[in-house]
């Protein structure tokens, strides 16, 4: 009975900090959390927002502000390139959450960035959408990506995965195709604003048409020799030398658009065409997690519903997790590599 009462009284006073229990031989001791380990649980805690219409975090959002304000007097190029990419990630994403709504699907989340929340909002349809506090990517969340996910019986007519493959691969490839139209766009503006060229709307965009089309084709035989010469670019890096083919990383971008600052404001049009056509080819790869890996996904799984007999045989991704996680690594060492190679010697555009 003792213990009953105490238990009541303690709910009435506020929630006490994390705590650690310590096993001694002779008691058993309860310990508060260290300082920095309570901030951390406190900083994850304090992101999980189910249930809320709206999120915000102050503290979250100085940091971030301050970063970018700091990069922006620091390397003014690195900030701009920073814009750029944002503008290019949120096109991106925003035409696979346009696309998979066209299509009857309801996407529950639509972010710029990773990690903990900065702010968000959940709107009347239930989508809830804002900006991570790591603005070096974004997502669209599609209920049903994978077969074996569970979802309300009420909700199943409206995932990726109840949805017929002509729908889910319009879904898929919506977001290259708007990448690609981004950079006609891009490429056109450029054309028209630039002080050097002097051509009608009609000649810019069939000017544009071509270049999307050469960068296009340069983008996949970069990618192609960099495969075939694989161990040739492991020695150039760990030689310090300058590999054959070498792709742009975000350090790169930013040493670009760092000399393009002094030149007319029409050549960052043309380097966000470059980098917009390059992301949607690099997207066409058929690997997952990319674009182009769920695209193979359907097609295969077409294949084999017609050789079984199977119209609705669905192939789930998750079986493809350690082939997608390979591809992961060594998408990220080729990230770091690049990375290390254009910090040892720096990109510039002259002209």
């Amino acid at each position: 009975m003792q213990l009953e009462r105490r238990d009541a009284a303690r709910t009435d006073r506020s929630p006490e900090p994390p705590t650690t229990v310590v096993h001694r031989p002779d008691i058993e001791v309860l310990e508060p959390d260290p300082l920095p380990l309570r901030a951390l649980i406190g900083w994850r805690r304090s992101g999980r927002s189910e249930g809320r219409l709206a999120e915000w975090h102050p503290g979250r959002a100085a940091l971030l502000v301050g970063a970018v304000a700091a990069l922006g007097w620091w390397l003014p190029g690195a900030a701009v390139f920073l814009g750029i990419l944002v503008v290019l990630i949120l096109t991106h994403e925003l035409g696979h959450l346009l696309v998979a709504r066209r299509c009857g699907m309801r996407p529950t989340e639509y972010f710029l960035g990773f990690g903990p929340t900065v702010w968000s909002r959940t709107s009347a349809s239930g989508l809830r959408y804002g900006i991570k506090a790591v603005v070096l990517g974004g997502y669209v969340k599609i209920p049903g990506m994978g077969p074996s996910e569970e979802i309300e019986a009420s909700q199943e007519q409206f995932t990726y995965r109840a949805a017929s493959r002509p729908r889910r691969m319009a879904v898929i490839l919506a977001g290259v195709g708007v990448n690609f139209l981004v950079a006609l766009v891009l490429f056109w503006g450029y054309a028209m604003w630039s002080p050097g060229i002097d051509v009608g709307p009609v000649k810019a965009a069939t000017g544009s048409v071509s270049l999307m089309y050469d960068v296009s084709h340069d983008t996949v035989t970069g990618l192609v020799d960099l495969v075939t010469g694989a161990a040739d670019y492991t020695r150039s890096v760990t030689g310090g030398e300058v590999p054959k083919e070498r792709m742009v990383s975000a350090v790169g971008g930013a040493q670009i658009t760092d000399g393009l600052l002094d030149q007319h404001p029409s050549r960052l049009l043309l380097l966000a065409g470059l980098f917009s056509t390059s992301i949607a080819v690099f997207n066409l790869l058929p690997l997952l997690p990319l674009d182009g890996g769920h695209a193979a996904i359907i097609v295969v799984e077409a294949a084999i519903a017609r050789a079984r007999r199977r119209p609705r045989y669905r192939l789930d991704p998750e079986r493809f997790r350690i082939a997608a996680a390979v591809v992961v690594v060594a998408l990220l060492a080729l990230g770091v590599t690049s990375m290390y190679v254009d910090i040892l010697h720096p990109l510039s555009i002259s002209g």
